[in-house]
């Protein structure tokens, strides 16, 4: 942690010179990797070469460390045969894309409010062969959300939508059939993780879990670099150690 003094200035400065070089490590590891995901639910995933703010976590997503908190919430949501796969905030397309190779056949509706996000979602979703319906669309608001997982049996929902997350998630009723994830932007509202834990706690099994660390030494193929470039590699940028919660349906 800096000092309270410490110069915004030298700060910025720090930061961009870090980033400048991540971008270099990322495009070779990039190469090496021949652009595909090399670990996780998402193993050989081909990763969009462009981002749609910052640049993505690439590097993360590469080695298949992005988020990886989620790792078993996700094995466990496919587990459960979504018919319905819904992704409010895709970026990019990492888990819309990512989720329909896992489970070909089932429908995938992507929102973001970004028209480049959305765009460099459907080439990824082509990159990667996505099979079955795979839909991209702008802004979710919470009766797009009911009317969507209206019909579906068992639809699985991936939210990450910077703060909108109690709004769009508005009621648990018509929710009550979803397996839900979301991230918790409680910087946002300090009060959100509890808001959504409390208004789901009766029709869902709610687990919170928080942001762990990263062992960049599990990768071989970072072994040459130094320390501080191999933490830069699984860096992902957060604002302050963040949560989220999986949200798990009691169906009957």
């Amino acid at each position: 942690m800096q000092p309270p003094d410490y110069p915004r200035s030298i700060r910025q400065i720090s930061t961009l010179a870090a980033k400048t070089r991540l971008a270099d490590l990322t495009a070779q590891l990039a190469r090496v990797s021949s652009g595909k995901v090399i670990s996780g639910p998402f193993k050989d995933m081909i990763l969009p070469a462009e981002a749609s703010w910052g640049d993505g976590d690439a590097s993360a997503k590469l080695l298949g460390v992005y988020e990886a908190e989620l790792h078993e919430a996700v094995e466990a949501g496919l587990a459960r045969k979504p018919d319905l796969i819904v992704n409010v905030g895709c970026a990019e397309g990492y888990y819309a894309v990512g989720l329909a190779r896992r489970a070909p056949g089932v429908r995938v509706v992507a929102f973001d409010i970004d028209e480049k996000a959305q765009g460099i979602c459907r080439n990824s979703a082509t990159a990667n062969g996505v099979e079955g319906p795979f839909e991209v669309r702008g802004l979710c608001q919470p009766g797009d959300l009911r009317a969507l997982v209206q019909a579906a049996r068992a639809p699985l929902l991936v939210v990450d939508c910077e703060g909108y997350e109690t709004t769009l998630l508005e009621a648990a009723e018509p929710l009550a059939h979803c397996d839900i994830i979301v991230e918790c932007h409680d910087f946002t509202d300090r009060t959100l993780t509890e808001t959504l834990r409390t208004r789901f706690a009766a029709t869902h099994e709610v687990a919170l879990i928080r942001e762990g660390p990263r062992d960049p030494a599990a990768f071989p193929m970072l072994g040459k670099l130094s320390s501080f470039e191999r933490w830069l590699m699984v860096c992902e940028w957060r604002p302050e150690v963040m949560n989220w919660l999986v949200m798990t349906a009691r169906r009957g």
